[in-house]
């Protein structure tokens, strides 16, 4: 993408692999080289090796957390003499500590799971060289393309309650095909609920993550983020075998879940 400096270099530090190769994956894309550390010790050791102009740092690490290895990381910006932005990026669950972050001395927070235009909102805003002026025309005729998009929807749809009709817009670019996103969602809540809910009764958490996984990104896409970021922590807590919070978690999601379909009913999808 023009508006970034392609000659910068991301050091990505995640415990966990598949999110370090995820955010590599979308950095590529921008056209941004990487290096990936799976613990705070190894976050530190690169650091000392290589030259980076920006760091994504997960906050829980079983070894050393993120604001421990952030600590040590402003000590080798001050031996440098050259301060690097590192950004905290954590799940739906540490959004209330986002000031603690920022307080901590966090250039910015990301949310997991992460939106590539948040992404790309970082980039441009912490790599070196980012056009930010070009960046700021391109968000407002955006902007206005999704105000324009918003006025031809029914005032039934704007109205759902935890339904925000603009993220669909951006993901679904027109009125019309997100009225199409939106009876696709609808028309899969009720066959998707009873399959969560009879993976989660025989203790199937493979499956059971598949399916929640599947709920996050299409609700995502719909606008129902709430519910989104619900399924994405039931996925996360899947993947981890966190049963304690799925056994808590999952009938309340479920709840939530087919509440949509009544509300989406309702307004005549």
């Amino acid at each position: 993408m023009e508006n970034i400096n392609t000659g910068s270099r991301v050091l990505i530090v995640d415990d966990m692999r598949v999110n370090c190769m995820i955010l590599s994956s979308m950095l590529y894309s921008h056209g941004v080289s990487s290096d990936m550390a799976e613990s705070g010790r190894e976050c530190i050791e690169l650091f000392k090796k290589n030259h980076y102009d920006l760091i994504l740092m997960d906050h829980r690490m079983p070894d050393i957390d993120g604001v421990d290895t952030f600590v040590q990381l402003k000590s080798l910006f001050e031996e440098n003499g050259r301060e690097v932005p590192v950004v905290c990026h954590t799940t739906e669950a540490g959004r209330e500590n986002i000031n603690l972050y920022k307080a901590a001395g966090f250039a910015d927070v990301l949310i997991k799971p992460i939106d590539p235009k948040e992404l790309l909102r970082i980039l441009m805003t912490y790599l070196p060289g980012a056009n930010t002026d070009r960046d700021r025309e391109n968000e407002a005729l955006e902007k206005k393309h999704v105000e324009e998009e918003l006025a031809k929807l029914p005032e039934s749809i704007q109205n759902i309650e935890g339904l925000d009709p603009a993220v669909g817009i951006v993901s679904s670019d027109t009125a019309e095909d997100y009225l199409d996103v939106l009876r696709i969602f609808a028309g899969s809540i009720m066959t998707k609920a009873a399959e969560i809910e009879d993976y989660f009764n025989k203790g199937d958490y493979d499956n059971f993550t598949i399916k929640v996984h599947s709920v996050s990104s299409m609700s995502r896409i719909a606008g129902a983020v709430g519910l989104s970021d619900e399924a994405a922590l039931l996925e996360n807590a899947g993947k981890e075998r966190d049963i304690d919070y799925i056994q808590e978690k999952t009938p309340v999601f479920l709840t939530h879940y087919r509440e949509y379909h009544d509300r989406l009913k309702n307004a005549n999808l």
